[in-house]
């Protein structure tokens, strides 16, 4: 496209002429009438349609159908040549010629706990059974991951080896338990007391105490 450019342009625009000052009137040529013809015809073959002679709206209609799939049709359509793409832990998207649904895959808690997979979520449910306080009467149950940690009062009896029931036993490993103090003195009448040993159900606790005493104990274990 160009602008006039031919005899009596005033600016590359065009004028009627003025006979008492000597201007001439722009004079219209093939080039500038061939240009316009061609901008239009482009547009309209642009949008696929045929050009039809006494057709006076191919124009607009042509407008419409090239700008539609960039900001619908002007009747609340959606751009259906535009994408919307999903990323990283989402799945789904596509065109707009259709509602699209996405998708965020929760963990299940085997995943959670296997810690591996990066195009999960984990939810409160999936760490159901992993982070959480269970409480069995008045012991309290602590999980963190694999790990368990058992909190739980009982008495141990005088100058001898006590073996607690444990409130849940462990799966695979017990790992370490933890009583009132004391140390591992068996011939000491004042030493409180100690673990002597734990297992999967049970801790023993032994106290060279010559009575029988309360005690608070703490096991880990997975």
């Amino acid at each position: 496209m160009h602008r006039i450019d031919t005899s009596g342009n005033v600016d590359n625009r065009f004028h009627p002429g003025n006979p008492a000052t000597g201007q001439q009137a722009t004079l219209v040529d093939q080039d500038w009438l061939n240009a316009v013809q061609e901008e239009i015809v482009n547009v309209i073959l642009a949008a696929n349609l045929d050009l039809e002679k006494g057709t006076n709206d191919q124009l607009a209609d042509a407008i419409v159908a090239l700008i539609a799939g960039v900001v619908g049709d002007g009747s609340g359509a959606v751009a259906t040549t535009r994408q919307v793409l999903a990323a990283g832990l989402v799945t789904g998207g596509g065109n707009l010629a259709a509602d699209r649904t996405f998708t965020v895959t929760p963990a299940t808690t085997a995943e959670a706990a296997a810690q591996v997979r990066n195009d999960v979520a984990v939810t409160p449910a999936s760490l159901a059974g992993l982070v959480g306080l269970t409480q069995i009467g008045g012991a309290w149950i602590i999980r963190i991951g694999p790990v368990i940690a058992q909190l739980f009062s009982g008495t141990v009896t005088d100058n001898n080896t006590t073996i607690l029931t444990l409130p849940q036993a462990f799966p695979t490993e017990a790992r370490a338990g933890f009583v009132n103090g004391g140390r591992p003195i068996a011939t000491a009448d004042s030493n409180g007391p100690y673990v002597s040993g734990i297992g999967l159900s049970s801790v023993s606790i032994y106290s060279a105490l010559d009575i029988s005493v309360s005690v608070n104990v703490l096991v880990f274990g997975r």
